[in-house]
């Protein structure tokens, strides 16, 4: 019986072998490779969700402010006579005011009516204490309709030091009678300037971030604010002994506090991408095909990329890095002259549309947590955006740690009625 024995090919027979498998393999791979060298999809921008901004550091004297189409300076100093001042320069927009024996509370503020749902500015205060009184600045959101309704993000000055908050307030045509502390820095030592962010729809949503870190939200809010709103950066002060001067920059204002990416490949992600590679946020598409990633902790614009990813590799991107606003809309397209496409990677058909970041479950007041904040380019120039009368001038709330206000003024058709003062914490002034 005969045995078959395996049969050793030659070494070189092996190498020849091997050569031709790899010739034919390289061949094969060069047919499998893309036809289109760069990513199979480009995205681009269907509505910009910038509304109007203001970086507050042209050159302004009072009288050419008193002028401006974007913005109403008023407030009850001006009613009742108390010192006030305010000017712009390349360091913000100053407004001082200074309280009087006969006036113990002013305030002196600037207004702008505009259809936002986030809006945004840096705030200073002069001093980390005071003598006696609680001098204060903030950024109001207010409703426009005639009730004395508002949040604000701001901070006061007393002779124990400086601290910063958040709070809810409720009133009638005539003033606030009720106010609610939603959040209060209890740190010691905290800085005179600071970034604050405020998001709402006027209805059931609020957040606010205060130096980019989320210190409030909360989707069940009973707040009925009726568009347009009214925005303020206001300084006040029961202060006598001198002028207290805010200062205010970088503002802006959003239709939203997230992006969405619309007509994106199945099973993909959607990211921004900052200039160095960092992800700066990502999310995963819809069944419609659409991705929403929030971006209101984030100084604006940001100045990043936006991708796609599937299965980790890129596969859609901007052009190049691009000035991004909460409320902007992009939607993902196959590149020209791309021929076929990805396999199993169709793009779903859904157009764009904007959302507030609304948490998934109800939260009340939340801690500071930190969240990496990217700084907004330094810009100058005048204010963007559509400008609007506003319907009224009203004196605002003193924030945070003091005694807190809201009323009418001069202005108002109803008079000079006054609302009560109550001090944030609680006791009555």
């Amino acid at each position: 019986m005969e045995i078959p024995m395996f049969q050793f090919q030659s070494r070189r027979t092996v190498l020849v072998s091997l050569f031709l498998a790899a010739t034919a393999f390289g061949l094969l791979g060069m047919n499998l490779r893309p036809a289109h060298a760069g990513p199979l999809y480009s995205i681009s921008q269907t509505k910009s969700g910038l509304v109007g901004s203001d970086p507050l550091t042209g050159s302004f004297s009072q009288a050419q402010l008193a002028t401006s189409s974007y913005w109403l300076f008023g407030g009850d100093a001006a009613v009742q006579g108390s010192p006030y001042a305010f000017s712009e320069d390349t360091s913000g927009l100053h407004i001082g005011v200074q309280a009087t024996a006969v006036a113990p509370y002013a305030g002196f503020y600037a207004l702008h009516k505009d259809n936002a749902m986030l809006s945004h500015a840096v705030m200073s205060v002069p001093s980390s204490t005071v003598p006696s009184g609680y001098p204060n600045v903030g950024l109001y959101v207010q409703t426009g309709g005639v009730n004395v309704n508002y949040v604000v993000c701001g901070g006061t000055t007393s002779n124990a030091g400086t601290q910063w908050g958040v709070a809810l307030a409720t009133g009638d045509v005539n003033g606030a009678f009720q106010y609610v502390p939603l959040y209060l820095d209890p740190s010691t030592n905290q800085a005179l300037t600071r970034d604050c962010t405020v998001v709402t729809n006027g209805a059931n949503y609020l957040a606010v971030y205060l130096d980019h870190s989320l210190v409030y939200q909360n989707s069940n809010q009973n707040l009925g604010y009726t568009p347009p709103f009214q925005f303020f950066l206001e300084t006040q002060t029961s202060y006598t002994g001198g002028m207290f001067t805010g200062t205010f920059k970088n503002f802006y204002m959003t239709s939203g506090d997230s992006i969405t990416v619309a007509n994106m490949p199945t099973s993909s992600t959607a990211q921004i991408v900052s200039p160095s590679g960092q992800v700066i946020v990502k999310a995963d598409a819809d069944s419609s095909g659409k991705a929403t990633l929030p971006i209101g902790q984030y100084a604006m614009p940001l100045t990043a990329n936006i991708q796609i990813t599937q299965l980790g590799v890129v596969v859609g991107s901007t052009s190049s890095p691009i000035s991004i606003w909460g409320g902007d809309a992009y939607s993902a397209t196959l590149s020209p002259g791309l021929v076929g496409g990805q396999v199993g990677a169709s793009p779903a058909s859904s157009g764009p549309s904007l959302s507030v970041a609304v948490p998934t479950s109800p939260s009340s007041s939340v801690g500071a947590a930190q969240v990496g904040a990217v700084p907004s380019p330094a810009t100058n120039g005048h204010p963007t955006g559509v400008s609007a009368a506003p319907l009224t001038a009203l004196s605002l709330v003193a924030a945070l740690g003091g005694s807190t206000r809201r009323d009418s003024d001069g202005s108002r058709s109803h008079g000079t009625q006054k609302g009560s003062r109550k001090s944030f914490l609680g006791n009555s002034d």
